[in-house]
């Protein structure tokens, strides 16, 4: 059971997209100095933290059960695992690299749905999902250094973090139907944050970034809430919020609009002049995403 509509989740992804994109450059403000495993873990507790009195004035703890837990914890290991990838990734190897290959996390998505979850509509998403991720290429290409090849290792790590992402949405939904039957947004945000903070923290731990905690001022911790709060909270619930009312291919797919949104701020507020290449990508994503959300509405649904 959702309580949001089909057109609801769609309006609450496009929020999503516009607060990805914008954390960004929030991101950017927090000292570099510190070990971002050691960042995306306190970004994921300031986050669960901050659902604890909902979900205790709405005693949802109190259904918890053992193979809940389990759920929740596998769903918090595939969020430790893709961004533990992404961070190793980034040591060796450029973020274009690294956001070119992320370009594959909607078709993944896709291949997992299908497993699953079938249905036999993913079929429908394909085409449109293509046309987007190339538009979202063009787009995300456009600061590649040509000639430069990657890094094969970081490429191999950062892939099983995408794997990773792209199970998370359609293995939600999965659980949502049983495991997790009727578990609110806020409660399967809480706990999936909750296990992927602790599972990043002992990272931290092993790897020894939890020693530059010691280099954290307060100007970091107002960034890291803020993140926290916009960049991490929120775009966890609508992810949730959205996940069995839009396919959860679609869901991920909204990536591809975070990439227009990005393209566009650099347009319109930075002042740089579009490329040939990044007007086809835009227009390409603008087309694949329209058509993804109509043929993502469920055939019997008139929302």
């Amino acid at each position: 059971m959702n309580p949001v509509s089909f057109t609801q989740a769609n309006l609450g992804m496009l929020l999503w997209a516009a607060l990805i994109a914008a954390s960004f450059f929030a991101a950017a403000q927090v000292s570099q100095a510190i070990d971002p495993v050691l960042l995306t873990a306190l970004r994921l507790l300031f986050s669960a933290l901050m659902f604890v009195p909902l979900l205790w004035l709405k005693g949802s703890s109190s259904s918890m059960t053992l193979a809940g837990l389990r759920a929740h914890a596998l769903l918090g290991l595939l969020l430790a695992l893709y961004f533990g990838s992404l961070f190793e990734a980034l040591r060796y190897t450029s973020a274009v690299n690294t956001g070119t290959l992320f370009t594959l996390v909607p078709l993944l998505t896709l291949a997992f749905e299908g497993w699953l979850l079938p249905d036999g509509s993913q079929q429908r998403r394909l085409l449109p999902m293509l046309v987007a991720g190339v538009g979202a290429l063009l787009l995300v290409l456009k600061g590649g250094a040509p000639g430069q090849l990657p890094s094969l290792y970081a490429m191999v790590v950062y892939a099983l973090g995408c794997l990773a992402m792209a199970a998370y949405s359609p293995l939600s939904q999965r659980f949502k139907a049983h495991s997790l039957q009727g578990r609110s947004p806020a409660a399967m945000t809480f706990w999936n944050m909750l296990f992927g903070a602790l599972f990043l923290f002992v990272a931290s731990l092993v790897s020894g970034g939890w020693r530059s905690a010691a280099l954290l001022g307060s100007n970091d911790l107002l960034w890291l809430l803020y993140l926290a709060l916009f960049a991490t909270l929120a775009t966890f619930w609508l992810l949730h919020r959205a996940i069995g009312v839009i396919a959860p291919s679609t869901v991920i797919s909204y990536i591809y609009l975070s990439t227009l949104l990005l393209t566009l701020f650099h347009w319109l507020w930075l002042g740089q002049r579009p490329h040939l290449g990044e007007g086809l990508g835009a227009l390409l994503v603008a087309l694949g995403m329209l058509a993804l959300v109509r043929s993502s509405r469920p055939q019997a649904s008139g929302a």
